[in-house]
């Protein structure tokens, strides 16, 4: 069942992995704001705008 998506992951591209890689942090980022509360919220939104824009430059480096 996993050996396919398993064969997925390891033929993407370098840029692909990090893409997906900067989404998972976003995804947890949000989870831990829905969680956490409002007290939480001043630390996570500069944490998610800086990986916002440092994952910008990854994100449009593909050939296409």
């Amino acid at each position: 069942m996993f050996q396919g998506h398993l064969n997925l992951v390891l033929h993407m591209s370098a840029n692909s992995k990090k893409s997906m890689g900067w989404s998972g942090v976003l995804v947890l980022l949000g989870l831990v704001a829905l969680f956490g509360g409002q007290d939480w919220l001043v630390v996570l939104i500069p944490a998610a705008m800086l990986v916002w824009y440092g994952a910008s430059p990854a994100l449009r480096s593909g050939r296409n």
